[in-house]
């Protein structure tokens, strides 16, 4: 059984900080999405998406565009995919960032945001952008929060609603056209693993063999994801 006490690490000055890193980047992602408008009069044409760093799998593989991978979850297709995406990552973030702390809050972000992509350009073909794969890499974050520190009634309601949240946005995925589920599931699952990895590093005694473990198995999954995709286009 756990204890209570594992949330100990949690408490410190950082809960009475300004949440730095969501408020920058919800700047980032609003330049993006200005600078995309300045320079192409929309941010909903292929052409626009794919010169400003949307995931786009042929010039990932044929160019070794990596980078758009990260760039992708800073775009944003219109207004109302920049709202919706821009509210959730102010309510999400500045909480997780206060109870994590703020290096936990960005590593938790980064890796959910390529880790979507990651999976989006394994199993899918399409250009996609926005920052709902770290979004869902937050969700995921609070249910293993709330998994692992059993009695906290703050952590368990909020990973309640989230887990709802995940679950029926991932549906509603399958069954719309235009959702990057693959992107979403990717998050999640990266979300949830570096999520458990902080929390494990900071319970255990053995602090270095429980990062090397953790960072094992996010290499192995992502070799693995990689493998799927490469060896598809060798085939």
């Amino acid at each position: 059984m756990r204890r209570i006490k594992s949330m100990d690490y949690f408490k410190k000055s950082v809960w009475k900080d300004a949440p730095f890193v969501t408020y920058a980047l919800l700047s980032i992602i609003i330049a993006w999405y200005l600078a995309t408008l300045l320079i192409f009069k929309t941010t909903e044409t292929t052409h626009a998406l794919v010169r400003m760093g949307a995931k786009f799998n042929l010039f990932i593989v044929e160019r070794g565009e990596w980078w758009r991978l990260i760039t992708a979850g800073f775009l944003h297709i219109g207004f109302r995919h920049l709202l919706m995406n821009g509210i959730s990552i102010y309510f999400i973030g500045r909480h997780l960032e206060q109870i994590i702390g703020h290096w936990n809050f960005f590593l938790v972000y980064m890796t959910s945001l390529i880790g979507g992509n990651l999976f989006s350009f394994a199993f899918s073909t399409n250009v996609s952008a926005g920052a709902s794969t770290a979004i869902f890499g937050t969700f995921a974050a609070y249910i293993i929060l709330a998994y692992l520190n059993p009695g906290n009634l703050y952590l368990e309601r909020y990973a309640r609603t989230f887990g709802t949240l995940l679950i029926f946005n991932i549906i509603f995925g399958l069954t719309s056209v235009g959702v990057d589920n693959w992107g979403h599931i990717g998050g999640a699952v990266y979300g949830g693993l570096i999520m458990a990895l902080i929390d494990f590093i900071h319970l255990k005694n053995n602090k270095l063999i429980w990062t090397i473990i953790g960072i094992i198995v996010i290499i192995t999954l992502t070799l693995f994801v990689l493998g799927i995709r490469l060896t598809h286009l060798g085939g």
